[in-house]
């Protein structure tokens, strides 16, 4: 057989077995899956509450900022009270007295809705943190327990990235182009067996001339119908 076939057919064996493997590594154990859910869920939960938390206590200051400078130009405004020196500024400064009284006592409603939102919020997330941290813990175990069963196929994928690569570098570049750009179009799969005129990629049947050329190995095909490379070996399974 063509070296390069040889090679390619060695290629898709390795990316078979990659392929497998990640999906083992992707696949979510059940015993994580159970707690998926509300891992998630609390951990969105607690996210949400300590963005608000510092959004409201940001929104207090402000509030606190505005209330004592109102106070402070009330209390100069009870002091302006004493010097003015006729009936028109007299009225004046207790229009302004009256206007600012009123905003003092908005800022003191709004200070006071705002504290018990704090302190709401504080509550709520005291008792998210707790279950946060519980799950937090119980969630890295079971990772740590995944990541050691898994420990067998991470070795081997490592040396089968290494192998790849070997692989590869013996296959000519206008080959190893074709055979990533139809592996990627083509679910993985780029070099597959012909029999009795049919690719076991497509399952369509190719010409008879083509199926001639393609049994003898000494030259790489393409399929005409899916673009794989095909190969054929006799009574192989693919």
């Amino acid at each position: 057989m063509l070296e390069d076939l040889e090679n390619l057919i060695d290629l898709q064996r390795i990316d078979n077995r990659i392929n497998e493997i990640s999906k083992i590594l992707s696949d979510v154990p059940a015993y994580i899956a159970e707690i998926q859910e509300e891992y998630d869920t609390v951990n969105q939960k607690f996210t949400t509450l300590t963005d608000l938390l510092s959004n409201l206590r940001s929104e207090n200051m402000i509030l606190n900022e505005h209330y004592n400078n109102k106070k402070i130009l009330l209390d100069k405004s009870h002091k302006k009270l004493s010097t003015v020196k006729n009936t028109k500024e007299y009225e004046s400064v207790l229009k302004e007295l009256d206007i600012l009284k009123k905003e003092i006592t908005e800022n003191e409603s709004k200070l006071l809705e705002i504290s018990y939102k704090i302190e709401s919020t504080e509550s709520d997330l005291s008792e998210i943190s707790g279950r946060k941290s519980e799950l937090d813990q119980k969630y890295e175990e079971l990772q740590k327990r995944r990541d050691l069963e898994n420990q067998e196929v991470t070795e081997e994928l490592k040396d089968l990235e290494i192998e790849r690569k070997t692989v590869a570098e013996k296959i000519r570049k206008q080959y190893l182009s074709k055979y990533e750009v139809i592996r990627k179009a083509r679910n993985n799969l780029a070099i597959v067996r012909i029999d009795k005129e049919i690719c076991s990629g497509c399952y369509m049947k190719v010409p008879p001339q083509l199926y001639v050329e393609v049994k003898k190995n000494s030259s790489v095909h393409q399929c005409p119908n899916c673009q794989r490379f095909l190969y054929y070996r006799e009574g192989e399974e693919q």
